[in-house]
């Protein structure tokens, strides 16, 4: 299901933000901020919203998209039964395919003074469910809006939606210039109700730009500095996309700010993975992958079939120098591998992949059999002579051609050996301030980025002389 990327921007009155500009004019304005999208309220409750109603609506949207700014909305239920809850979603589809938009937001709350949400688990499930099947049919996305602790909210039924909704936006409303207090409150609440190995790839903060309302802040310095901290934490934990609440009352000095921070997908916040688009020939090639098989017959070779649903990552433990992917795939035939009854799939260095069984066969790896009859195992080599980044560009882009290749979920199908017998491994990663969040968030960029290669349709002449004719 499509994802929110990069930074992107609330709008609660959008006849306010555009006022007398041009539209054109404000899509330059949203695309030289490195805007990837800028979401409007649609709704609240059944009730659909005056933005919808915009005269150049259309206009707006269609500017936005030739500069690469998506249109998403954002809707907020109510659902106080099962009813009203199927009747909210059918509402918000109907918006949604009405303005054309790229995704919903759900911005669903519950607060003493406000309910807002009013439902339980099974209001939320009547909501997000013909919401979610609608907008994916469509070839829209989905997002979570809410509380930035959700310890602080009891009453309010996460759970459907962080189940449902793979894109989690909590609302880290600080108003002071140092939002890492407040972020690490709310990474902390939500690092307990989303696995690890999706957290960096899931969460994905709003952060505030508003001078007014009730998380206004002081003064326009101050606001400024936030958000210059903001993007920093939002960069050095890994996370892929952002947003900011919100553009109605935000100061005109965030702009210049905007323009001068790079985009989450830029090259400037990426370092050496870049992001380039490549086929999955050229990545291939660009892995520098040898097939060096484990004898048929080895012990360590069982030749169980497999139909991998994950991929599991390790490293290899082995820090002497020389012991490269090629010392690992020579290892793995040898007798030592075959007493130990292990094996695995790749091993990866800072200059070659080596591919030692067949992806449709199981290895011993993980220890259990749940994990060994499910997934490709992927060793990354920690020898004291390597390229450390090198070799993890280089495990994060084999990672993700398998999965595209296998059609493996990323991030949720990548998971570490930890994942399934609790040893430390891949202790490189694990050991590393955010290591497994960044390489996921590696993974992810190499994957987004992937296409088919492109080949034109072709078909034999019926005198194909491939083939006896017939007789």
């Amino acid at each position: 299901m499509k994802r929110t990327e990069g930074r992107n921007l609330f709008v609660t009155d959008l006849a306010r933000v555009v006022g007398v500009t041009d539209p054109a004019a404000l899509a330059r304005k949203c695309s030289d901020a490195r805007l990837k999208g800028v979401w409007i309220r649609v709704g609240r409750g059944p009730t659909r919203d005056q933005n919808l109603r915009l005269a150049n609506l259309d206009d707006v949207r269609s500017e936005l998209a030739a500069l690469g700014v998506e249109l998403w909305g954002w809707h907020v239920p109510f659902c106080a039964d099962r009813s009203a809850a199927a009747d909210e979603a059918a509402k918000v589809l109907s918006w949604a395919d009405a303005a054309q938009l790229a995704g919903i937001v759900v911005d669903a709350e519950r607060t003493p003074d406000n309910p807002r949400f009013r439902g339980s688990e099974a209001e939320a499930i009547a909501y997000l469910k013909p919401l979610i099947q609608g907008l994916d049919a469509n070839g829209r996305g989905i997002a979570f809006s809410s509380h930035d602790q959700p310890s602080l909210h009891e009453d309010m039924p996460f759970k459907p939606f962080l189940d449902l909704i793979e894109d989690v936006c909590p609302q880290v409303y600080y108003t002071s210039s140092r939002p890492e207090t407040r972020l690490r409150k709310s990474m902390r609440d939500f690092k307990a109700l989303i696995p690890e190995r999706d957290f960096a790839s899931r969460y994905k903060p709003t952060g505030n730009v508003t001078m007014g309302e009730d998380v206004g802040f002081p003064d326009v310095p101050t606001c400024l500095s936030a958000t210059t901290r903001f993007f920093e934490l939002v960069k050095s934990n890994g996370f892929s996309s952002c947003s900011l609440w919100c553009w109605d009352t935000a100061p005109g000095e965030v702009w210049p700010l905007f323009t001068s921070t790079p985009a989450l997908d830029s090259p400037l916040s990426v370092h050496r993975d870049t992001g380039e688009t490549m086929n999955l020939d050229t990545a291939q090639l660009k892995l520098n992958l040898v097939q060096d098989y484990v004898p048929v017959g080895n012990s360590n070779r069982p030749g169980t079939k497999l139909v991998a649903s994950s991929i599991t990552i390790h490293n290899t433990d082995n820090s002497s120098p020389g012991a490269g992917a090629a010392a690992h795939a020579r290892y793995m035939k040898g007798a030592d591998a075959q007493n130990r009854q292990v094996s695995w799939h790749f091993t990866v260095d800072d200059k070659f992949v080596y591919q030692s069984l067949p992806t449709n066969e199981i290895g011993w790896h993980t220890a259990t059999h749940q994990g060994n009859s499910s997934s490709i195992g992927i060793e990354i080599c920690m020898n004291s002579d390597l390229d450390v980044p090198a070799c993890y560009d280089r495990a994060a882009l084999l990672t993700a051609w398998l999965a595209y290749r296998l059609g493996i979920h990323v991030p949720s199908g990548i998971f570490q050996h930890y994942d399934w017998s609790q040893k430390n491994c891949p202790r490189v990663l694990r050991a590393a301030e955010n290591g497994w969040n960044d390489f996921l968030a590696k993974v992810q960029r190499n994957f987004r980025n992937l296409k088919q290669v492109d080949a034109p349709l072709i078909s034999h002449r019926e005198e194909d002389h491939h083939h006896d004719p017939v007789a």
